[in-house]
């Protein structure tokens, strides 16, 4: 089967002759770049991506907007957030208004690139759309701080609720062009946020449905009714929400913690296989890191064994840009994929 054949038979939970294998969303980081231009010489990422072969290849959209002057601070550069959540630029938001003067950007700066092209360079690839990183509830977090985003969705909801508007509005804006602009070409839609830590929800699922559910439902429509089935990128123990995600027609789940509460491989695929397709997997935190190349050959065949009868997983990293992954353990992560033989679908 050709590497596209493969993952759209996956996402149709059909069988397949091995399962699907990717680097999570396409990305080669710089730790994992050191390591194949020390050992074998490689100075470029398509280099990496080539060697390792994966089933997708990703694209994105082009930034048509005016640069950051040089040496411009990240807070002074429109949309951009700390990494640090323990505050935000809106912590003492107290109006609507407030709210609502949050400089975002102009969407119209993102701009879909030739997917024709991509597609004519990648045919025998799936095709993955990545419109970029914009997400509602995250982006609150970022904004707000995590704990003060918390309390204003419980106290304060009409404050949470138009930030969470006005990023819904703004990513709006750039997935409807990217995903017109790639139908026909692109097979897999990318959306992203984060729901989760390692052990539960960040957010209650009571107040997932309330602000982000209808909002990730009409995201997920533009990229369905363009012909392409939807890949949602949450971190950690979303599993409170997979029936939601399901119902709103989201097609696979990325990243695929296993090692966070409640989504071992054996009870997701016992419960939802059939039904969602899980991309990932393969932990960074020890197993890439740290284990042996026994250990992460053992790690694919657990996993593709607990989806060997519904059908529904890709291989993949669970997270990127981790220095300590081992770049040798990334090689046997593909290698052993491949060795496999074939999964099941539907029985």
């Amino acid at each position: 089967m050709t590497g596209r054949a493969r993952i759209l038979a996956t996402f149709r939970f059909q069988e397949t002759d091995r399962p699907g294998v990717d680097l999570m969303e396409g990305h080669v980081w710089a730790a994992l770049m050191e390591f194949f231009s020390h050992r074998f010489g490689f100075t470029d990422t398509e280099q990496v991506v080539e060697f390792l072969d994966p089933d997708s290849r990703w694209v994105g959209l082009e930034w048509a907007g005016p640069p950051a002057p040089e040496g411009t601070p990240a807070a002074e550069i429109p949309s951009a957030l700390s990494k640090d959540v323990r505050t935000g630029p809106l912590a003492g938001a107290a109006t609507v208004r407030d709210v609502e003067a949050f400089p975002r950007g102009d969407p119209k700066w993102l701009v879909p690139r030739d997917y024709a092209q991509a597609r004519l360079r990648w045919p025998e690839k799936a095709l993955v759309l990545c419109p970029g990183w914009a997400p509602m509830f995250w982006g609150a977090c970022e904004a707000f701080g995590l704990e003060e985003a918390l309390v204003k969705a419980r106290l304060e909801p009409a404050l949470f609720e138009a930030f969470i508007q006005g990023a819904h509005e703004f990513y709006m804006d750039f997935l409807s062009r990217a995903a017109k602009a790639a139908r026909g070409y692109c097979d897999i839609c990318w959306l992203g946020d984060d729901y989760a830590g390692q052990k539960s929800m960040l957010i209650s699922p009571e107040l997932w449905r309330r602000f982000i559910k209808p909002r990730l439902a009409a995201q997920v429509q533009a990229a369905r009714e363009n012909g392409m089935d939807v890949l949602l990128h949450s971190c950690g123990a979303v599993r409170p929400i997979l029936a939601d995600l399901i119902d709103i027609g989201v097609s696979a789940l990325l990243v695929f913690q296993t090692t966070a509460e409640g989504m071992d491989p054996e009870s997701i695929a016992r419960d939802f296989g059939g039904r969602m397709v899980f991309y990932g997997g393969m932990d960074v935190q020890r197993l890439l890191s740290f284990g042996t190349r026994a250990d992460v050959a053992r790690e694919v065949r657990r996993n593709a064994d607990a989806f060997a009868t519904c059908g529904g997983y890709v291989v993949a990293n669970s997270h990127h840009g981790v220095t300590t992954i081992n770049g040798d353990n990334v090689i046997a992560m593909f290698e052993e994929t491949k060795a496999l033989g074939g999964t099941g679908g539907r029985p």
